[in-house]
């Protein structure tokens, strides 16, 4: 493989335990560690981790007092010395060859401009609780992401760092969905994206329901800012809130595809949280298109 040089941008926000583990992680990839650097973006400028904190000798930790993990993923940017930037959240642990796999199929394949690797998901035990069977069917299907609107998450993804200079920064006004709105704009700006399951990141489930409940009002919100900006009428306003009470029925198709394992009251109970869920996201996009300050957490 050609010795490319590469930048491992990780935003965290007061997630010091969990992220020992993603750099531990980082500091037994096959990828020479010679070759990449890690950028960790702290977003809560004066939180210091424990005195057991050690990080890997490639990696520098600065701080981005802007909030939002898409103002602290721009910041490593901005200094990222990799022709080929990687990105990973800090609740994250690469499998060993994620570098190795993911630098080697851009490299093997020069027409493609962004990547998205595979999220594997690992749980507390093999007996799952409701809010992990949802996890199961819902959390981070990167192969479906990219197969239907060209997108991902940023848990997995690489890209050039002259990406950034046709597709511009990530949205810094945006708490939730700015993975997917800089998605767009790089499909837009003519850059390729693959979905390659070989570069591998592994993603703890989510286990309780305020996690959930907290995800989709910063998914609401983050809809509303990228949809309205809260410019819509009183009316309008109104009228979408209605129309996003409707009940997910095209859900069903999902639930049975990804949930085979499943019996058919945990499709059911999959079935009621995401309607509740997706009552929260609508909620929460009303107030935001209405004034009200999106939340991050």
């Amino acid at each position: 493989m050609p010795k490319t040089f590469v930048t491992v941008i990780i935003p965290t926000y007061n997630d010091w335990d969990s992220l020992s583990l993603c750099l531990d992680a980082l500091s037994v990839q096959t990828y020479p560690s010679e070759q990449f650097e890690i950028i960790v973006v702290n977003n809560k400028p004066g939180s210091l981790p424990s005195a057991a904190f050690r990080a890997p000798d490639n990696c520098v930790v600065i701080d981005e007092a802007k909030p939002g993990s898409y103002a602290s993923r721009n910041a490593g940017i901005r200094i990222a010395k990799g022709e080929i930037i990687a990105f990973t959240d800090s609740d994250c642990i690469p499998d060993k060859n994620w570098l190795t796999e993911g630098v080697g199929y851009m490299l093997s394949n020069p027409q493609v401009g962004r990547i998205a690797g595979r999220i594997d998901l690992f749980y507390r035990s093999p007996k799952l609780v409701n809010v992990e069977l949802y996890e199961k069917i819902y959390a981070f299907n990167q192969e479906l992401y990219v197969k239907n609107d060209s997108t991902a998450v940023t848990a997995n993804i690489f890209t050039y760092k002259s990406s950034f200079d046709k597709a511009g920064l990530f949205n810094e006004n945006l708490m939730s969905g700015g993975d997917y709105e800089w998605s767009v704009r790089a499909q837009k700006a003519g850059i390729p994206i693959h979905y390659v399951d070989t570069a591998i990141v592994n993603h703890p489930a989510r286990y309780h329901m305020d996690e959930l409940v907290t995800k989709a009002k910063r998914v609401g919100g983050g809809q509303a800012k990228f949809s309205a900006d809260g410019k819509d009428s009183i009316i309008k306003t109104i009228t979408r809130f209605i129309y996003d009470l409707r009940p997910p029925v095209k859900s069903i198709q999902l639930i049975n595809s990804r949930g085979k394992d499943l019996s058919l009251m945990q499709k059911i109970t999959v079935f009621q949280l995401r309607y509740y869920l997706s009552i929260v996201t609508a909620y929460e996009k009303f107030l935001v298109r209405k004034g009200k300050t999106p939340s991050r957490v």
